[in-house]
């Protein structure tokens, strides 16, 4: 079976290898304009983060966050962990609203390891006086994972290439272009879906974040109003902001200004830590994750089978191996219909 995955995001590699890995015989080629450091996917922190995900069935999310959860706890645990740029982290959720809002960051109270996140217990109101910033209504502790996705996806481009997978660098204007090329499509293209499937309900939701070079961080700290202090390999990764709607890739000085006041006020230290790196990326949003097979028809009475697999918003690390096992699924139970 022919296969084209149309994105190298992190979304599009981890589909790629999951159908190599589970369809025998599938020849999978990349499509993409933009690879590597050029995607959203590079400069996000890779936290774990099981919060609030929409998808038509809960069901699906549910099973989404408990194959990727199982997958990245097993890695951790492996020599090849410091190859994917995977470690375990534990560290501080924070609101000043209510438990709901710490519950909804990703701090869910399910059983422990389910879903990725272990040692979850609420602070005392003894603890919670000790932080700064506050003070603080509600507060969570917990262990999740980081999953560098810089470091990942490099080594997610190994195991493609190793396992025999193509890539072809182009800019795809419509997936007209690839029938009779391929007998299935995975489009996984995030925010150019607007424009390639028509799908206007994608809307970019601008980030921003600095990365600081602040080595006696060794805890996680994650406030409402996503500002948060995520500790990665060589940097902290400080932010941040969740504008919807916001095009502008450019650096913006107030939001930097803005989260880097809000988590000096938590952890003090950190106006001393010189800033290594910025960068602005836009995640692609959507009302619910949009994860369906579709018959697409073309002139000439022509069929393709398109597998949509776009977005994720600012869960794509978190949901990457869940969604693209249910992508694998999907191909797997085409494979064996034809």
């Amino acid at each position: 079976m022919r296969v084209a995955v149309v994105g190298a995001g992190v979304i599009g590699l981890s589909s790629a290898v999951c159908i190599q890995s589970e369809v025998p015989g599938a020849e999978v080629t990349i499509i993409a304009e933009l690879t590597d450091v050029h995607t959203t996917s590079d400069g996000a922190a890779g936290f774990f983060h099981p919060g609030h995900i929409s998808a038509d069935n809960a069901a699906d999310a549910r099973q989404w966050l408990k194959d990727s959860a199982e997958h990245f706890w097993k890695l951790c645990y492996t020599e090849d962990a410091v190859d994917y740029g995977i470690f375990e982290m534990s560290g501080y959720a924070f609101s000043n609203t209510n438990w709901d809002v710490v519950e909804k960051m990703g701090h869910e109270t399910v059983p422990d390891g389910e879903l990725g996140v272990k040692n979850y217990r609420r602070l005392t109101d003894s603890e919670l006086s000790k932080f700064s910033g506050g003070p603080w209504r509600c507060g969570a502790f917990k262990t999740t994972l980081i999953t560098e996705p810089r470091i990942m996806m490099v080594q997610l481009n190994k195991q493609f290439l190793a396992n025999n997978g193509s890539f072809l660098r182009q800019k795809l204007d419509s997936l007209a272009d690839l029938v009779g090329q391929f007998d299935v499509v995975v489009n996984c293209s995030g925010l150019g879906a607007r424009t390639l499937v028509g799908d206007k309900s994608v809307y970019p939701i601008r980030g921003q974040v600095a990365r600081l070079n602040a080595p006696w961080l060794k805890h996680f700290y994650h406030v409402e109003h996503d500002i948060y202090m995520l500790p990665n390999r060589d940097a902290v990764v400080v932010g941040g902001c969740r504008q919807e709607n916001n095009w502008s890739t450019e650096l913006c000085d107030a939001d930097r200004e803005h989260f880097l006041k809000k988590n000096a006020e938590l952890f003090p230290s950190i106006k001393r830590a010189p800033i290594v790196r910025e960068w602005v990326g836009l995640r692609p949003g959507r009302p619910t994750v949009r994860l369906e097979l579709e018959e697409m028809q073309f002139p000439g009475d022509k069929v393709l089978p398109v597998i949509h697999n776009y977005g994720h918003g600012g869960n794509g690390i978190t949901l990457s191996w869940g969604c693209g096992r249910h992508v694998a699924r999907i191909v797997q139970q085409l494979e064996q219909n034809k």
